[in-house]
């Protein structure tokens, strides 16, 4: 996609749209739902001292407060075997049913971003 902005690159336009995008996934109604599904209770955050809802990572099945999990999508956004092919797939990928989205600690969801990253540039 060519950027219409003087100045910015391709490149620049392109990680900008991408960061709406995201950004507009934090109201998509089946990310919530993954969220809701994973809740777990009430109590004592250990960092803070207050109360928090916690949430259970799937990934390791420990229970975290909401700064510490991520909604994950179980089959990324940009496929492991392949790289960037349009926007349209892009989006539909994005914004996927709540099947496809798990909820995960930031460690578990760093390893896992991790591996994936490693098989793209195995491609």
């Amino acid at each position: 996609m060519k950027s219409p902005i003087p100045g910015w690159t391709d490149a620049k336009f392109k990680g900008w749209i991408i960061s709406l995008l995201r950004r507009g996934t934090m109201r998509y109604p089946p990310r919530n739902d993954a969220l809701r599904a994973a809740k777990t209770e009430k109590k004592i955050n250990e960092k803070t001292g207050r109360m928090a809802q916690h949430y259970k990572c799937t990934g390791c099945n420990v229970e975290f407060t909401a700064k510490g999990v991520v909604v994950d999508h179980i089959e990324p956004v940009i496929p492991v075997n392949g790289t960037f092919t349009t926007w349209d797939e892009y989006i539909d990928r994005m914004f996927c049913p709540v099947e496809n989205l798990q909820v995960l600690c930031s460690t578990c969801h760093d390893v896992k971003s991790n591996e994936e990253r490693q098989q793209r540039k195995i491609k």
